[in-house]
């Protein structure tokens, strides 16, 4: 986990001002068959946290056929990266009623794998932009690892702004409708 600090608190405590987290990306790939072609499938099996499941080599390394005829493919060497000024987008991922991790792809040249992750975030406003310049974005839940680190995250920074009813104006003091005339 590598952390940026920020010792301009008033408190005179650090704090971090951006969080950035190792990942590994698991897709599964299936074949679709038709008469005279075949195209493979994508979809965002999921993402895990931590340098503990780290595998060695770079590109997508196949891990295992799965019960379906699919292929579980994983991707390391992958950051989430959590930004101090992005706190109020994690904060409404989280209390949405199904926050995501999100993966931008694009086609590999690699022969065996032919989709590659880019940029692995929790952000759906960063997945969006992606997503408006024809980039692959796959979505899955997010992970509890993941979810715990954002929290943190958002609990230590993220200060939501109070909400003030703007005071309603005395029309009837100022002698009726707005325009200044008055209806008879």
């Amino acid at each position: 986990m590598e952390t940026v600090r920020d010792s301009g608190r008033d408190d005179g405590r650090e704090s971090r001002i951006r969080l950035s987290l190792p990942v590994t990306v698991l897709m599964e790939r299936h074949v679709v068959a038709r008469r005279f072609w075949s195209v493979p499938t994508w979809k965002l099996h999921g993402v895990v946290t931590g340098e503990g499941v780290r595998h060695e080599g770079a590109g997508g390394t196949k891990v295992r056929d799965t019960a379906d005829g699919g292929e579980l493919w994983s991707w390391s060497g992958y950051r989430t990266t959590l930004y101090k000024d992005a706190c109020e987008r994690y904060w409404h991922a989280l209390i949405g009623d199904k926050p995501l991790v999100y993966v931008v792809c694009r086609e590999s040249p690699d022969a065996d794998a032919a989709l590659e992750p880019l940029v692995v975030t929790v952000d759906y406003d960063e997945a969006t932009a992606f997503a408006e310049t024809d980039e692959l974005v796959l979505s899955a839940p997010i992970p509890g690892d993941l979810y715990r680190y954002m929290e943190a995250f958002v609990l230590e920074h993220y200060r939501p702004e109070k909400v003030e009813k703007r005071k309603r104006r005395n029309w009837s003091a100022e002698g009726g409708k707005p325009g200044g005339g008055r209806r008879h």
